[in-house]
């Protein structure tokens, strides 16, 4: 007779295999809310310090008042000051775009027939944009409406920042006392890696934006705040990023003078430098330890499973995802003693 092989599989694993099976489908099921919340968890991981700080002076009510409302006014400022302006701007870039392409020389035979495909695609990303202020949530949160859901995110995070000590209570209630220093030292890793990352990319961006913009006003460059936004956006990019912010303003400057051309990139070179020796080891320092490969390709599927959303929260997600490979062993520990 042949071999037989006997599987003994026990009740309670059996109950874990279906309880994970229900987890999976259950966060497919609420994926929308699960994704909402996400976004609730990276905002208050990268506020969360700042109010701990303002609340050793002055009470917790008013360090989450005042820290929400200064993270409204950035909200703002970004929705109905910086975003139409450029909506302004991209439009007028893809109706000079021929113009301009003519007066690159040489280079214009090679690529004169993706003009056109150029042009479609400023004049689309320069509409998606100038609705990105009230519907960036609604292409991506399914059924919440985006003011809805905006609404929602701002709420939540700010009960989160004030019931602070509530939550973790709750967790404290729900964790087994056991498990509970490895799981919240997981969570704490979690946590500081979004909010560190959140914080210090948002910091650099913003210098980075402000010193391209800096030097393309100085040479009198057109379409500097798009090129300047642009400049300060691609930080996010490990090590191509600055080469990529560079592209479209040394052309744009070619068009307007190959001398200005030459010295915006000798400005951006600087920049750069500045970025990379100073900028970065201060703000950033070792905060992510993710391998830039993993960066690029996190953005990439981002972009792609959510568009502008998916770029933003792309590398929160593979930090989470970091920290949860890191801490595995101890997890898997948990959860055979669970």
């Amino acid at each position: 007779m042949p071999n037989r092989v006997k599987f003994d599989i026990s009740t309670s694993t059996i109950l874990k295999i279906v309880l994970a099976v229900f987890i999976i489908w259950f966060l497919y099921a609420v994926r929308e809310i699960a994704l909402l919340l996400f976004i609730v968890i990276v905002i208050v991981s990268a506020l969360a310090p700042l109010v701990n700080r303002m609340s050793q002076h002055i009470p917790r009510l008013l360090s989450v008042i005042i820290i929400s409302l200064l993270f409204l006014i950035i909200i703002a400022a970004i929705g109905f000051i910086i975003i139409p302006p450029i909506v302004n701007q991209l439009g007028q870039l893809a109706i000079n775009l021929p113009l301009l392409i003519t007066k690159v020389g040489p280079f214009y035979d090679s690529i004169r027939h993706s003009v056109s495909n150029y042009q479609t695609d400023l004049f689309n990303f320069s509409s998606q944009l100038g609705q990105l202020s009230t519907n960036i949530y609604s292409t991506t949160i399914g059924f919440i409406g985006g003011i809805v859901a905006f609404i929602t995110i701002l709420i939540l995070s700010f009960y989160m920042l004030l019931e602070q000590d509530v939550i973790k209570n709750f967790f404290h209630q729900i964790i087994p006392t056991e498990h509970e220093e490895k799981i919240f030292n997981v969570i704490r890793k979690i946590t500081s890696k979004m909010g560190n990352w959140v914080r210090g990319q948002f910091l650099l961006m913003v210098i980075v934006g402000i010193l391209d913009g800096i030097g393309l006003v100085a040479l009198g460059i057109p379409y500097a705040l798009v090129l300047a936004v642009w400049g300060g956006l691609t930080e996010v990019i490990p090590y191509i990023g600055p080469w990529l912010g560079l592209i479209p303003a040394f052309i744009i400057a070619y068009t307007v003078s190959p001398l200005k051309a030459l010295i915006l990139l000798i400005i951006y070179i600087l920049i750069q430098q500045l970025e990379s020796q100073l900028l970065v080891p201060k703000i950033m320092g070792k905060i992510l330890g993710l391998s830039p490969v993993i960066v690029i390709l996190a953005i990439l599927v981002g972009a792609k499973l959510m568009g502008i959303l998916g770029v933003i929260v792309a590398v929160p997600v593979a930090a989470a995802i970091s920290v949860v490979i890191q801490e595995w062993p101890e997890l898997k520990k948990v959860i055979r003693s669970s």
